[in-house]
């Protein structure tokens, strides 16, 4: 009979001790997902022989605010798809869609965010619970509540647990995914914890595994479709979806704008925000800050009004909301010395209007609450659906302090500026240019610096009472009419993304074949000898939606 010893000898030296049982069943484990993912990539959907028109759309976060997943939500109900909503119940939706017998609303329970200040170890130990629940809310929702759709539009990020949820159910009820990627999971995850956190790592490896397979990536920039094409190496088909506006979002009358300054009593806001008790002119009868009526004429600019510049944030540290009030500090030193006894001020006052929530709000509210400027003034509002457009719609100039995580997306709030006709100022990066246009359409700028001297040019000498004779900002208003205002979102949609929509079995197979002979990147040369890179694959896309 063996010794106990001599059986433990035995087990250790053919290699089966604990640890390495542990590390071989983990290992299968692996190899079986593996597997498991890879099937899923290959298996093609076939539902359009069911004739059913479903448009399911999943964004895990609140539903009132993911504009660009309600504008494809509206182009659907027109295109005449019945449209399920899957996500959080927070702000107020746009009254259209929020009672239209198309459409059924199914929410998930929130469940409460880490505070900022909290130590990296909470948000390490409770990542993993909250993704367990969310990912069994969603799962029942979308499996057994929501009529089986055609198609299921998920939007990334948040990628956990949204991605390996959705690719389950699709496989589960042989249905058609769409993911409409606006960035990447792990790039915002790595703003919080560090590009080499192992949570940042984790969730890349998880956002290229899960968000492998669909048939039809959608991206708001061509560098990000590149990304996927090539660097990501995606199945299905790739193709961007540029934001744009609704036709709702115009340039306002000076009629319209005094009954919106009516309505929002922006001064109010001043006298209750700032210390600067002084930064108000007299309001009067007929009077806004802004617009004043003569003898029942016709509404008119004030020429002692403040510049009205707006910017629309999300408070997070994807936007360095620090660098504007380092730039409008510098601006207030250099205004208080140029209108130095001048009877009429050169350099206007300037209301900056912030718009938006998020996690850093209250602590830049605390810290502006606190400045004491004698020509700028800055103050936060939270707009209806149907104001917030109005506002843009009235704004002098618009600002973005979008920094881009992944340095592919585009900001959103430059779109809904352009839809109204505003000009902006906007935080350079690279794919930036797909949108803003310096000197066109806008300007950019790299530090506060460079912001203050955007404002001083701008704004040095600005026709309070006629904004319209703004030669350069004129300019600009023109551009973006003529590009920008000529396409919305709708003829966008119809043009880009609806083809694919009609006959998705042919969109899957094609994709399939293009993964199988992928077309690789054409470079060509510029006059100072640099590699530009073109992309066949995108000459096609565009060939056909002209077609």
């Amino acid at each position: 009979m063996e010794h106990p010893e001599d059986l433990k000898l035995n087990r250790e030296s053919l290699g089966f001790d604990k640890s390495n049982s542990v590390a071989i069943i983990v290992g299968l484990a692996f190899m079986v997902i593996f597997r498991f993912i890879g099937y899923l990539a290959t298996k093609a959907p076939r539902v359009s022989a069911l004739g059913r028109s479903g448009f399911c759309i999943v964004v895990l976060g609140d539903v009132g605010h993911s504009p660009r997943m309600l504008l494809h939500a509206r182009s659907a109900l027109n295109a005449g798809y019945k449209v399920d909503i899957v996500g959080y119940k927070g702000s107020r939706l746009p009254e259209d869609l929020e009672n239209h017998p198309s459409i059924q609303y199914h929410f998930i329970r929130e469940l409460p965010r880490i505070p900022e200040s909290m130590p990296k170890i909470v948000y390490y130990l409770y990542a993993p619970i909250k993704a367990f629940i969310l990912s069994w809310q969603l799962f029942l929702l979308t499996m057994f509540t929501v009529a089986a759709p055609e198609v299921y539009v998920v939007q990334n990020p948040p990628s956990l647990p949204t991605l390996h949820v959705m690719q389950l159910v699709n496989w589960l009820k042989q249905r058609h995914l769409v993911i409409d990627w606006h960035n990447y999971g792990s790039s915002i995850v790595a703003q919080r914890l560090g590009q080499d956190s192992i949570f940042t790592k984790a969730t890349a490896m998880y956002e290229k595994i899960w968000g492998f397979k669909a048939t039809i990536h959608i991206t708001v920039s061509r560098a990000m479709a590149r990304d996927l094409l090539y660097k990501y190496e995606k199945r299905g088909k790739v193709t961007t979806l540029y934001d744009r506006a609704p036709a709702t979002f115009h340039r306002l009358d000076t009629e319209e704008i005094h009954e919106l300054m009516e309505d929002l009593k922006l001064e109010q806001l001043v006298k209750d925000q700032t210390l600067n008790s002084g930064f108000l002119p007299t309001i009067g009868k007929n009077q806004t800050l802004f617009t004043e009526k003569k003898s029942n004429g016709p509404a008119t600019f004030r020429n002692d009004r403040p510049v009205l510049i707006v910017s629309s944030t999300s408070w997070t540290a994807d936007e360095d909301f620090q660098l504007l009030l380092n730039a409008a500090k510098q601006y207030d030193d250099q205004s208080k010395d140029e209108n130095k006894g001048k009877k009429v001020a050169v350099m206007p006052k300037l209301l900056f209007v912030i718009t938006g929530k998020g996690p850093l709000k209250q602590h830049y509210e605390e810290i502006m609450s606190k400045m004491n400027f004698e020509n700028v003034a800055f103050v936060t509002a939270w707009l209806s659906p149907e104001n917030y457009p109005r506002l843009l719609g009235s704004a002098d100039l618009g600002v973005s302090l979008h920094t881009s995580s992944s340095g592919v997306d585009l900001p959103m709030k430059v779109v809904d500026m352009f839809g109204c006709g505003l000009p902006v100022c906007a935080f350079s990066y690279p794919a930036l240019s797909e949108l803003v246009v310096a000197k066109s359409n806008g300007l950019v700028f790299e530090n506060a610096g460079e912001l203050r001297s955007q404002f001083v040019h701008l704004f040095k000498g600005y026709p309070l009472d006629q904004p319209d004779n703004h030669p350069q900002l004129a300019a600009m208003r023109k551009v973006i009419a003529s590009t920008f205002q000529s396409t919305r979102w709708e003829e966008n949609w119809i043009m880009t993304l609806f083809p694919l929509l009609r006959n998705l079995d042919k969109t899957w197979a094609d994709s399939q074949m293009f993964a199988e002979n992928p077309v690789e990147p054409v470079y060509n040369f510029d006059d100072d000898g640099e590699e530009e890179e073109g992309d066949e694959e995108f000459v096609a896309d565009e060939a056909e939606a002209e077609e």
